[in-house]
């Protein structure tokens, strides 16, 4: 990796909660265990986690593979059947393992979510920021008038590109990614960083570290996911 880009000014997301792409074949995505590792990376500065609620109304921390993310979890569970299943923990334990220092990036995947729900789940913790992130801006307009620390981001959306970027300033967007190749370049980045956003580029749809390196460096962007580390 470091003949690509060093890390040392960069600003690092654990995808899935995971440190580096090598992290993915040992442990076990958004667990507890491996947000606990990455907790104590100190590149890492923010811990993603995919959310959704069990049928029992606990919030749990699990992606999926693309079957379970667009047909069996859609089929709610209890939250004991989903930690037999796939070994998934609730948010509360995993967010226990997470230092205040860390920002917490919530990639909410299940639109029952709700307000109260994050707040609940946040109540009593203290960390560097809780980022609040889905595909679909009407979903995130629910999550209004969020207390101090709270910020969205507009998280990947193909027609991300074609939003008033002022407008979602205004709502507490704070960060701007983008998750394919060809929506990294210079007048998209600098339209989010002239109306005082942040840009970051995921790795998820690169096919390889070199190219995801080389989108880094050309525009060089601050905010990156572990996913080529």
């Amino acid at each position: 990796m470091e003949k690509y880009i060093k890390i040392a000014d960069k600003i690092v997301l654990a995808h899935k909660g995971f440190w580096n792409r090598e992290s993915t074949n040992s442990y076990i995505e958004n667990s507890k265990e491996v947000c606990s590792i990455s907790n104590t990376k100190d590149y890492v500065s923010i811990i993603e986690l995919d959310i959704r609620k069990s049928k029992d109304g606990v919030l749990y921390c699990y992606h999926g593979t693309l079957f379970q993310y667009y047909i069996t979890l859609k089929f709610r569970k209890n939250l004991s059947f989903l930690k037999q299943k796939y070994n998934a923990d609730s948010l509360a334990d995993v967010l226990g393992v997470i230092s205040p220092n860390k920002a917490i990036f919530m990639d909410i995947k299940d639109s029952s979510i709700t307000k109260e729900d994050i707040l609940e789940a946040f109540q009593g913790k203290v960390f560097r920021e809780i980022i609040l992130a889905n595909k679909s801006k009407s979903f995130l307009d629910r999550f209004s008038n969020m207390p101090k620390g709270y910020v969205k981001i507009m998280n990947g959306n193909i027609f991300c590109n074609f939003y008033d970027l002022k407008k979602l300033r205004d709502k507490d967007y704070k960060y701007f990614e983008v998750v394919f190749p060809f929506q990294v370049h210079a007048n998209v980045i600098e339209r989010v960083h002239k109306v005082d956003m942040e840009f970051r580029c995921s790795g998820l749809f690169f096919i390889s570290q070199k190219s995801y390196w080389n989108k880094i460096s050309k525009y060089n962007i601050k905010h990156i996911s572990s996913d080529f580390i």
